[in-house]
């Protein structure tokens, strides 16, 4: 795979020896047979990075994690909705938008926080939209399971873009707080698959001392 990532330090670098507890990022990813179709775009910040896709349609993916919610946190939240805001008053005439990430704010009715007002607001404005109706299943799951909510998102300005929005089920190896959201699209991004990387097969280490070891078992036993 290749990649666009930016860090929380990208444009302030923390010397090594004063490095906090490790802070979050944001990551594009792709298969390596597509980098050709891809240009990195210098638009955005720490929060926010987007690429351009030469496709069978032209498409500006933009991909945020935004600010968490709490005190004067609507401040920093606006300021990245401002520059998601630019990129796309910049490329939506030449290019499809796609918005994803972590948004920190949810588009359902159930709640009403300072940040879930702001985005419903901006996808309002912004013409944007999961494309399909979707299930209100949470997306996110407090690691003390105190709390969870629907807070990832990919919204697109045109609706035919998509074919399926799926919100996948929290698997039990899942060590992360977020399940998977994905879509299945109408666009068709040529790639030449490299022979060298046909027989390629990633390698995982379950971290058993983590996982949610009743909810592997009971699938162990439903035969899952």
């Amino acid at each position: 795979m290749e990649n666009h990532t930016r860090c929380s330090d990208t444009n302030d670098p923390i010397d090594s020896f004063k490095l906090p507890k490790g802070k979050a990022g944001v990551s594009i990813l792709w298969p390596n047979a597509w980098t050709n179709s891809i240009k990195k775009l210098k638009d955005g910040n720490e929060r926010v990075i987007a690429i351009l896709i030469t496709a069978s349609q032209e498409l500006c993916i933009i991909n945020a994690y935004m600010p968490t919610c709490n005190t004067d946190s609507q401040f920093e939240y606006t300021e990245c909705l401002d520059i998601i805001y630019d990129i796309i008053q910049k490329y939506q005439e030449t290019h499809k938008v796609i918005l994803c990430g972590d948004l920190n704010g949810t588009l359902l009715s159930t709640r009403s926080n300072k940040h879930d007002k702001m985005l419903k607001n901006f996808v309002a404005e912004m013409g944007l939209s999961t494309g399909q109706d979707i299930c209100e299943k949470h997306t996110f799951f407090h690691h003390a399971w105190s709390s969870s909510s629907q807070i990832d998102y990919i919204l697109v300005q045109d609706k035919k873009l998509v074919l399926n929005y799926t919100i996948d089920e929290k698997s039990s190896i899942n060590l992360s707080a977020h399940t998977s959201v994905r879509v299945i699209t109408t666009i068709d991004i040529p790639a030449k698959v490299k022979s060298a990387n046909k027989n390629r097969k990633a390698k995982y280490k379950l971290q058993w001392d983590q996982m949610d070891t009743n909810q592997y078992n009971r699938l162990i036993q439903l035969g899952i």
